[in-house]
This record gives structure tokens, sequence and C-alpha cells, in this order.
């Protein structure tokens, strides 16, 4: 449901999600100039000057209301620009940055809305610059930004939009092999566990798909399924031998230290040079994909 926010919050534009209780906000918010017409452009000034009236070190003291109003300021950015998202939280991070304690929190406050599994918008793209920020920071303890670093480091290389990062992987036969020397063509990436239901799910679903499997055949996409964990892992050698003639198929211990795995199962979908499309489709996303660019291109060839 969309509600209407108080004027005080976005000059009554209708914002999803935002809480309908009329408490009183952490500050007074800004309100968008009368000469700018457009929801973006309305957005991007609340965006920009967001927190110019927040005494941040009184802020803290009242962290449930901090907190209300950092959830407030991520309802905004899907209206506004991705350049003025940017700049705005890089404006946060920079009048923080000599405060750990300050940077810490905005970090915690935005794995909170952002990052985690009961996350109510992910976005990786915002997340990651302030699990930067934590992982940059040498004034935080080294326990306190571990998981940071470690979600910065993950992130780093695997949003949508970057080139895949490469490793190394052990087939089935004990051969080792490089991801950037499989076949050219576009590639599922397909992490999976073998205790996973919903990984074999989409593993048959995937493997029993008229369209993939032409793509597969005319050579125009290669399904690359990799076991983050040891090969000689014998539930993981048993499964191998169910896996279908036309994957590539492997075991890599350490892959999940530079790949994205919050949830399974775990598909990336990437071009011919390895450049990330989509880190969340859906097994059956990805085989209605298929079926419409077959049917497009079966239609033509008529």
């Amino acid at each position: 449901m969309k509600l209407i926010i108080k004027t005080i919050i976005l000059i009554a534009i209708l914002v999803p999600n935002l809480h309908a209780k009329a408490d009183t906000p952490l500050f007074q918010y800004p309100t968008a100039p009368e000469s700018l017409e457009t929801m973006e452009e309305k957005c991007n000034y609340v965006i920009e000057h967001f927190w110019d009236r927040c005494n941040i070190n009184q802020a803290f003291s009242t962290r449930n209301k901090l907190q209300q109003a950092f959830s407030d300021y991520v309802d905004i950015m899907p209206y506004a620009s991705a350049d003025k998202v940017h700049e705005s939280i890089a404006k946060l991070l920079d009048r923080i940055k000599k405060n750990p304690q300050q940077v810490l929190g905005f970090a915690e406050m935005a794995e909170s809305i952002l990052y985690s599994d009961t996350a109510k918008f992910v976005c990786d793209e915002v997340y990651y610059p302030f699990a930067q920020a934590v992982a940059d920071n040498k004034k935080i303890k080294s326990a306190d930004k571990a998981r940071f670093a470690a979600h910065a480091k993950i992130l780093s290389g695997s949003q949508v939009g970057m080139t895949a990062p490469d490793f190394t992987f052990i087939k089935p036969d004990g051969s080792k092999c490089q991801f950037n020397d499989i076949p050219v063509g576009y590639v599922i990436l397909f992490f999976y566990e073998p205790d996973c239901t919903d990984c074999m799910m989409a593993r048959v679903r995937l493997s029993a798909d008229y369209s993939i499997n032409e793509f597969i055949k005319n050579k125009q996409l290669n399904i690359v399924c990799i076991y983050p964990g040891d090969a000689n892992d014998p539930q993981w050698v048993d499964l191998t031998k169910r896996m279908p003639d036309n994957w590539i198929v492997g075991a890599s211990e350490d892959v999940d230290k530079i790949y994205d795995m919050r949830h399974e199962p775990v598909i990336y979908y990437l071009n011919s040079r390895h450049k990330i499309l989509s880190k969340s489709m859906t097994a059956d996303q990805l085989i209605n994909a298929f079926r419409q660019i077959n049917s497009r291109t079966t239609a033509s060839e008529e």
C-alpha cells in the first residue's frame, strides 16, 4: 500500500513502505523548492539535503529514531537518480568519517535495511559504500569490522554490471579449470549445496527446459554449476553422477569468499564477456526469458 507521507517528509510525494505513525521525526527533513516540478527532481533535492539539519552526535543518543530516519532516507532512494543517491551517501560518510562509532553505526543500519536476510529494500549498490567505509576505517577494531570487510570484499567484485571474478574449480574427474577459460557464450553461473532442496528443484527445471538446452546445443550458452566446497565431499561426488552431461560441473572451496551467496540457490547470469547481468533471477525467470528469446528467433527465421 502507498501512503501519503507528511509534507515535512516528502512534499506530498507518494513513497511506499514508510511508517504511517505520526511520530515526530528526529530532525526536520528538507522540503524541495516549489520550482522543482518532477518527482525525481524533488527527490534528488531531498536526498541531497536529507542530513543537513541532523545533529548526528546527538542523534546517536536516540538510536531508534535515527534508525527510522535512515529508513525514511532509504525509502526516497528509488525515486531519486542513482548519481544523486551515491553523492548523498558519499557526503554523509565524509561527514562522519572521523568518528569510527558513527561509521560503524550507519553501516549496521544499512546492513539491516539494505543487505540482511530481513532487509526491506535489498540493494547491494547502496549498501556497499557503508561496508567499505567500515573496512577502510583504521580506528574501528578488527573484530567489529570483520563482517563488513567481508561483505565489502564480496560486493566489490560481484555486483550487477561488474565482471564476474575468475576462480579455480575442480571437475569431477579431478582436473583443474579456470572459470575464465570456459567456452565463449552467455553463462548461467549456478552455485548450490548438495542438500539444498530449492537448489535441486532449480537444477531439475533448468536441465529439463527445451529452450535452454537448444542454446547450449548451439554453443550460445554455458551452464556452470559449482559446489562451494571440498571436491572430495562424498555427497557432492555422488551428486555429480546425476548432473546433466551438457553442463560444466565443478567444486571450488574458496569461491564463497569472492561471490555473494546470501540466498540459495545462487544464480548469476553473465554475458559472453562475463559481465554480470543479473544475480537475482530465479530459475523460472531465466527459463521464461530464454523461451521468449527462442520464440522470437524461431519467428524471425520463419
